[in-house]
């Protein structure tokens, strides 16, 4: 009766592989590639915007080198800064992984830590010669603290979506026609940063 349809066993209606959220045809590796891509460009216009607005607003101002041989002050005018950067970079960069992609944790870690650790390295790269135990551990430490907190943030605001994926027409973490507003909204955020090089700022 059911003219070889595929109803009564369940098949039918399947996609063909390579089209479904769990595909892994040749597109998937590119797929979460681009998918890491725009999590890490977004997370370090952020990180250099927070950077830039942090400093220039809280450290700037109050640093001088009397405060900065007193590790209280230093606590205060450096470690918590790099901390707070990592807090506002770690979400940030994990809101934008699409909701299919989430699902692999390692995915979804190396999405949310790229730029932090790659600041972290660089850092260690650039001081490295100049560097003391605290100048050496700390990074370290606010790094954990800041990516924890971060990480707990994202979880918060998945936790509070109450809109369920079957219900909503269209996710803003889809893929196909929601790449243009990614790329969009990485163009602009990239736009203020070449505004604030080019008048002299960011460094």
């Amino acid at each position: 009766m059911n003219g070889g349809s595929g109803w009564a066993d369940g098949s039918a209606g399947h996609r063909p592989p390579g089209h479904g959220p769990g595909r892994t045809g040749r597109g998937g590796g590119a797929g979460a590639l681009s998918a890491l891509g725009r999590s890490w460009a977004v997370g370090a216009v952020v990180h250099v915007i927070a950077a830039y607005v942090i400093s220039r607003g809280l450290v700037d101002p109050l640093a001088t080198d009397e405060r900065l041989d007193v590790f209280t002050w230093r606590l205060g005018l450096q470690h918590v800064p790099a901390l707070l950067i990592t807090v506002v970079t770690v979400p940030a960069a994990a809101r934008i992984l699409p909701a299919e992609r989430r699902a692999s944790r390692p995915l979804h870690l190396s999405a949310a830590l790229g730029v932090p650790v790659a600041a972290l390295g660089y850092g260690y790269a650039v001081l490295w010669q100049v560097s003391d135990l605290e100048g050496a551990l700390m990074p370290v430490v606010t790094l954990a603290t800041g990516a924890a907190v971060g990480l707990a943030v994202d979880r918060l605001m998945d936790d509070g979506d109450t809109v369920s994926p079957r219900s909503a027409p269209y996710s803003w973490r889809d893929g196909g026609a929601t790449a243009t507003g990614y790329v969009g909204g990485i163009l602009v955020a990239t736009g203020m940063v070449a505004t604030l090089a080019a008048a002299g700022v960011v460094g």
